[in-house]
């Protein structure tokens, strides 16, 4: 409890700010969501693939439980959403919340202070394959909308520039590149204000929200979100021979709560931004108890 108490004490002390900021002024987080978008996140997904290590069959597990996950998750969201009558605004945003998990500012704090180096860079390897899938799959769902021709789809997600920064990342690596010192120190530092800024506009947002009117929605979705993907990862797991430490990490991330990206696609797209701020503020708080457990159960690795 202590070591969770460490990680999210930052953490609730940004958005904290970021929502006494809402309170007392009138800012718009709008120009901050574009700031995120276009400059901050890019430079954060570069920086990530850039200077990651990936390789070995524990990196193939990872990859195929990732995506495993996601997909089941994003097709019981849907379920729900048809089931609950929700429109399509509040079926978008609850599944960007149900798919995606905080596992990077969350997530690989935890498992380094719980499984050392090697819990850590195993972690980098699963949020590195979900910040891929959010970057396609994420701005997919966000973007989508009933009845839309899938060209005018395909134009508004190809305007978000996270997969070009995947993308040319990838580039760097496979033909051994490497950027001048000046250049990667400036991509260093527009990166490492990507969080943070990520938190403000949470705080913001949850400043603006009227819980009572979203109550329902947001508690199935971090209901669901807190119990499920746990759950299925004990599965998965299973399924893919994983063991020791790995195992331990592919189910720790899969139990974090509501990613802060989800927020800023939900935002940029206008697809019940208030829903989303309520789902990761509820799942982040409450997965202190459930991450907790979940670390229990799994008992050292």
């Amino acid at each position: 409890m202590r070591v969770l108490l460490e990680v999210m004490l930052p953490v609730f002390l940004v958005g904290g700010a970021g929502a006494a900021l809402g309170r007392l002024t009138s800012l718009d987080a709008t120009l901050l969501t574009r700031v995120a978008i276009y400059l901050f996140g890019p430079a954060l997904i570069f920086r990530s693939f850039y200077t990651s290590s990936v390789a070995g069959g524990d990196a193939l597990r990872i990859i195929a439980f990732v995506v495993s996950l996601q997909i089941i998750l994003l097709t019981v969201s849907r379920l729900l959403g048809r089931v609950l009558g929700w429109d399509d605004d509040t079926k978008a945003a609850g599944s960007l919340m149900m798919t995606f998990a905080n596992c990077g500012n969350y997530g690989l704090p935890v498992l380094l202070f719980a499984y050392g180096e090697n819990g850590f860079a195993l972690g980098v390897v699963y949020m590195l394959t979900g910040t891929f899938l959010h970057a396609t799959l994420g701005v997919g769902i966000a973007s989508w909308h009933r009845g839309m021709d899938p060209r005018t789809w395909l134009g508004r997600a190809i305007r978000v520039p996270w997969l070009y920064a995947f993308l040319l990342a990838i580039v760097f690596r496979l033909l051994g590149w490497e950027l001048p010192v000046g250049i990667y120190r400036g991509v260093d530092l527009l990166a490492s204000a990507a969080i943070p800024v990520q938190l403000v506009i949470l705080g913001i947002q949850l400043s603006r929200v009227g819980l009572k009117r979203i109550g329902g929605e947001a508690i199935w979705l971090t209901g669901l979100k807190l119990a499920l993907p746990p759950l299925i990862g004990w599965g998965l797991a299973a399924v893919l021979g994983a063991h020791g430490v790995l195992r331990a990490v592919l189910i720790v991330q899969a139990s974090m709560p509501s990613a802060v990206n989800a927020l800023i696609l939900s935002m940029h797209f206008r697809r019940r931004a208030d829903l989303s701020a309520t789902v990761i503020l509820l799942t982040t708080l409450f997965s202190l108890g459930t991450v907790a457990l979940v670390l229990w159960l799994l008992g050292p690795a």
